[in-house]
């Protein structure tokens, strides 16, 4: 093989990758959902087993009849927070008034070292149900997390962050997935909206990923959760190491790690705002990035093919799409390098690469200036997401720690006007 025929197989390559993540394994995955789907229909009908049971919702009485208590499990809410003065009456409002028992719900919330007003709102309110504390150093959300899960004392934990909006039931549709003991984590559905505007700008890709979430949890292999709005069986939790960056999904990948199963419930809603600025939401998405590699480095052993379909689902779904923006560079070099030998074929391929990066280009431009185009808004938020996890790879390289992490700006008017 001469040089060019080794620039087109690594073009190629590059090309099948970044195909196979958004486009070959989501159609694969929708495939394989649809025929799990059908074999549990064909039992549903063929034993006649309740429906509701069979689709793992509890059938818990609010009241159990030999008792007179109720049936619903204690469950602990943990919100770790830092400088959320503008957030956390409301978010502490929110989870009292969650349609669940009174007296089976605790609210534990930790302060990192806070300088703002939040300790100062926290102590004006009184509710026998709330439990908070005042971390006077500075250690990063997984430490609080941490501290907090030992300060509590119930069967089943419930993670969410401080500028996050509960559905009154969202609490209810989490644990109702709990008297199935192989379930070790609940993720429910997050919807992000824009401060002000109650759209989502990233609607397409979030949209893309709630439908991979709901397919992977239907065949028995979701990875990750929402850090908005998730909860844990307390004897799935393992400690988060101080300098974690992405919290939420290494406490859910030790649930699979540990063999227990994570599901997804689209019904446990809760609304949170995305950053008010680019500038933060870039700086949001550079972070997540350097934390999906460093997850990748800590379970690793999950690619093992002794993991069978969740090893398959966790190298197409996460592990691959973490590498697509390196993938999409070498497609971009090794096809300018084969059109300039004259190539008209590639210089055709070569022009529409460049043309979507324009695309990306110009609408990002619009966007800076509030005039986001419906026409850009694909190609802007593929490069915009892949932008963040090159970024990301960087920073991780260069030896990027999680620990203590800086709130974005957000207004909160989504949280008042709910």
């Amino acid at each position: 093989m001469n040089w060019q025929d080794w620039l087109r197989l690594l073009l190629w390559l590059s090309v099948s990758g970044i195909g196979w993540t958004y486009v070959g394994f989501p159609l694969l995955l929708a495939g394989w959902s649809a025929l799990h789907q059908l074999r549990s229909d064909w039992r549903l009908v063929s034993t006649g087993a309740n429906r509701r049971a069979a689709e793992g919702r509890s059938t818990l009485p609010d009241v159990d009849a030999t008792t007179g208590e109720s049936s619903w499990p204690h469950v602990a809410v943990l919100v770790a927070a830092h400088n959320e003065e503008h957030h956390i009456v409301a978010r502490v409002l929110n989870l009292l008034a969650q349609d669940y028992p009174s007296e089976r719900l605790r609210i534990y919330i930790g302060s990192d070292a806070s300088t703002d007003r939040t300790v100062e709102l926290l102590r004006t309110l009184d509710d026998p149900r709330l439990k908070w504390i005042d971390f006077a150093h500075r250690r990063g959300k997984p430490a609080v997390i941490d501290d907090l899960v030992h300060l509590s004392s119930e069967p089943l934990l419930v993670f969410t962050d401080a500028n996050t909006v509960f559905a009154p039931d969202a609490i209810r549709r989490l644990v109702r997935h709990f008297d199935r003991p192989d379930v070790g984590c609940v993720c429910g559905e997050l919807v992000l909206r824009r401060p002000g505007q109650g759209d989502n700008p990233d609607h397409l890709y979030w949209r893309f990923e709630r439908l991979l979430k709901f397919l992977e949890s239907r065949i028995g292999t979701l990875l990750g959760a929402n850090g908005g709005i998730y909860a844990l069986r307390r004897s799935c939790y393992r400690p988060v190491p101080s300098d974690a960056i992405v919290d939420d999904f290494w406490i859910s990948m030790a649930v699979l790690e540990a063999g227990h199963r994570c599901i997804y419930d689209p019904e446990a809603r809760a609304i949170e705002d995305t950053p008010a600025h680019i500038a933060d939401e870039v700086a949001r998405r550079t972070r997540i990035g350097a934390g999906n590699y460093q997850a990748l480095v800590r379970f690793r052993g999950l690619l093992h093919p002794r993991r069978g379909s969740l090893a398959f689902v966790f190298f197409s779904h996460k592990c691959l799409r973490w590498f697509v923006p390196h993938l999409m560079l070498l497609a971009l070099f090794a096809n300018a390098a084969i059109a300039a030998d004259g190539d008209v074929a590639y210089g055709v391929l070569l022009g529409g690469q460049l043309g979507f990066y324009g695309l990306a280009a110009v609408a990002g431009w619009k966007a800076r200036r509030g005039l986001a185009p419906r026409w850009g808004r694909l190609p802007m938020f593929v490069v915009g997401i892949n932008l963040g996890l090159l970024r990301g790879s960087w920073h991780f390289l260069r030896g990027m720690r999680g620990g203590a992490w800086e709130r974005t700006e957000r207004t909160g008017e989504e949280l008042r006007r709910e």
